[in-house]
């Protein structure tokens, strides 16, 4: 996996191709409080922990990506970050309960290991803290609408996407690994047909 996404990050791009789609939705769901630590699950070359870091200067941020080639871009753009590489299916290197807020967005759609993943992000985020993910979203009538008018496009053999969600399996996943929903919304196009669903969920005491 880490080989495939080193290829990945080295075609050069810089921006995120559905930030000005996700951002003005996800924004306001970051906490700007100060002295906490704030984990950006995924971060690839740190755009994002550019953003949270003008929200939140005071924030401990952390970025975990499976990708050295990513992360050294990240830490040229983003000054004061602790930023790690982490593998698909094993453990975070982060003590238990460590985190405050997590921040995962356009990420679980590529990772095998998803079960591994859930219960991680709750072992590192303290009992009350929240979590924020998003992932594309596959709905009834999407589904049908991918089916007749773009399979072959849309599920790509040679793409990164390997997990595909709907809002049902999403949640579903997050409250086995010891999350409560707290709210959900939509971005891109229009409902039953977004770009994406996000997630904001809590994780209850253990």
């Amino acid at each position: 996996m880490s080989s495939f996404y080193e290829r990945y990050w080295s075609r050069g791009e810089d921006e995120l191709s559905d930030f000005n789609l996700k951002w003005p939705k996800l924004a306001p769901l970051v906490p700007r409080e100060g002295n906490i630590t704030i984990l950006d699950f995924g971060c690839g070359k740190g755009h994002i922990l550019s953003e949270i870091a003008r929200l939140n200067p005071t924030a401990k941020l952390i970025g975990l990506d499976v990708s050295e080639k990513a992360l050294a871009a990240a830490r040229e753009k983003v000054a004061g970050v602790d930023f790690k590489k982490i593998e698909d299916g094993v453990a975070f290197p982060l003590p238990d309960a460590s985190v405050d807020f997590i921040f995962s967005s356009e990420v679980i759609e590529h990772v095998y290991d998803t079960e591994n993943a859930f219960r991680e992000l709750a072992r590192v985020l303290r009992p009350g803290g929240t979590m924020l993910m998003t992932a594309p979203f596959h709905g009834l009538l999407k589904n049908f609408a991918i089916v007749l008018f773009g399979f072959d496009r849309h599920f790509d053999p040679a793409g990164p996407h390997v997990r595909f969600f709907t809002r049902k399996s999403l949640t579903g996943m997050m409250e086995k690994a010891g999350f409560r929903v707290i709210s959900h919304g939509y971005y891109g196009r229009f409902y039953p047909f977004p770009h994406s669903i996000f997630v904001l969920a809590e994780r209850v005491s253990s």
